[in-house]
C-alpha cells in the first residue's frame, strides 16, 4: 500500500465553542463542520487568524486535503 499523497493543510478550531474557522465573503465565520473549517497552509498564518478570532483559545490541527 503505498502512502497518501494528499497535501498537509492547517484548520483551527475554538476552544470554548468547538466551531472551526472558515471563509465567509472575505471574512471569517464559525462552522461545526471541519470539512467546512477554512484550510491554511502555513502555522502562523493559522495562529494569527486564531488570535483575532477564538478569544478563549484554539486548537490548530493538521489535516490532509
Amino acid at each position: 500500500m503505498s502512502p497518501h499523497k494528499g497535501e498537509v493543510k492547517l484548520i483551527v478550531q475554538d476552544k470554548e465553542s468547538a466551531l472551526f474557522l472558515m471563509p465567509v465573503e472575505g471574512d471569517v465565520g464559525f462552522t461545526p463542520w471541519a470539512h467546512e473549517a477554512g484550510r491554511f497552509d502555513a502555522y502562523a498564518e493559522a495562529y494569527d487568524t486564531a488570535v483575532i478570532n477564538c478569544h478563549e483559545g484554539f486548537f490548530i490541527v493538521s489535516v490532509l486535503q
